[in-house]
């Protein structure tokens, strides 16, 4: 029994080490392709001529802004009837706030009222000097 543990320890380190020098080789491999890619991006990327990207970035620009303007006239038609809710909220916030004025001063009043008369009861009730 001994030895047939130790066969199957031996087998599976085998096994591992064979598998992990398997996985480094794929691992180079995949790291090299990766490597080539960007090596051949920055190769093309010499290549091409600072005025013709700037023409492709403008076209690309140019392009854009043609899809995109008909969405944003849209979207501006949508938003004028919200720019006139100020015009109407204005009068309606000053009609809130004068009828509010009034209710606001009563109690204000009211709590100044209440202060003072806390003060002279603990004035009464204070010992005199």
């Amino acid at each position: 029994m001994k030895f047939s543990l130790i066969a199957v320890l031996v087998v599976a380190l085998a096994i591992g080490s064979e598998s992990a020098s398997l996985v480094k080789r794929d691992a180079s491999a995949e790291l090299e392709k990766i490597a080539k890619y960007f090596q051949d991006l920055v190769d093309n990327l010499k290549n091409v001529e600072a005025p013709e990207m700037a023409n492709k970035a403008k076209a690309y620009f140019e392009e854009s802004r043609a899809q995109f303007q008909p969405m944003v006239e849209k979207l501006q038609e949508q938003l004028k009837p919200l720019s006139n809710i100020e015009d109407q909220i204005k009068p309606l916030a000053a009609s809130v706030q004068a009828q509010v004025a009034p209710l606001s001063e009563l109690v204000q009043s009211q709590v100044d009222d209440m202060l003072k008369f806390v003060v002279e009861k603990t004035k009464a009730i204070m010992p005199p000097k």
